[in-house]
Formats: structure tokens, sequence, C-alpha cells
């Protein structure tokens, strides 16, 4: 009974990464301060998928904290003037069909 060969491989591998010695790393980070200079308080809606309609969500002290704060991870070079999150759905006049 004849063997197999083995399956050559198609994708050549990737080289390996070797380690930096410690004085070749960058030094840590400094803590970056990002200041957010919003035009508005940051808000949300609920979209519905199937009409289009839009209601707000009411967000806590905390939900606008959080969403300033997530703002505030923006790319250099990048400003942040507004924050608006949105939820997609489905509304009680969608989701109970015709003729109620």
């Amino acid at each position: 009974m004849a063997r197999a060969r083995p399956v050559k491989r198609t994708r050549p591998r990737a080289p390996r990464r070797r380690a930096l010695p410690p004085e070749w790393r960058p030094p840590p980070a400094l803590e970056r301060v990002v200041r957010v200079d919003l035009g508005e308080e940051p808000h949300a809606h609920i979209v519905c998928r199937h009409c289009g309609r839009i209601q707000a969500i009411e967000l806590s002290e905390l939900d606008r904290h959080l969403l300033s704060e997530l703002a505030a991870r923006h790319p250099d070079g990048w400003s942040v003037d507004g924050i608006a999150f949105s939820a997609t759905g489905a509304c009680r006049r969608c989701r109970e069909g015709p003729g109620t």
C-alpha cells in the first residue's frame, strides 16, 4: 500500500516576531488628557426598522457620563462635538400589525 504524501502548505507562514530588547522599547505612554467639547448633551434614540419612527430614550447622568467617556477615546487628530446613541428595533404599531 502506497503512503500518502503530506499536503504542502499553499500559504507561507508569517515570520516570527522577536521581542524588542528593553533598551529599544518606547517609554510607557503618558496619561493622555482628552477634553470633549460638546455642542449639546449626549442623547439617545430608538429607531423602528420597519416604519422609521424615532423616539427619544431617557438617559441617566451615569449614561451621559459613560457616553462622554467613550467619546474621549477618539483617535488623535479628531475632535468630538456631539454624541448620539441609536438603538434599533420595532415599534408597538409594527409589532402588533395592521388594524390595531
